[in-house]
């Protein structure tokens, strides 16, 4: 179970993540980590064209 501390963290770093990716309708949003560090944040966005 995670301790308050950690839900912050959390919190924080999801309220990061929605500035930086900003709204998404169809695509995927890949997070890598390292040693417990996020390292790679990619974003890939599909468009369709009808």
């Amino acid at each position: 179970m995670s301790n308050p501390q950690q839900q912050a963290a959390v919190k924080i770093l999801l309220e990061q993540l929605i500035v930086l990716v900003g709204p998404i309708e169809f695509g995927t949003v890949e997070l890598v980590f390292h040693q417990g560090k996020l390292v790679h944040l990619a974003k890939n966005e599909k468009l369709r064209v009808e």
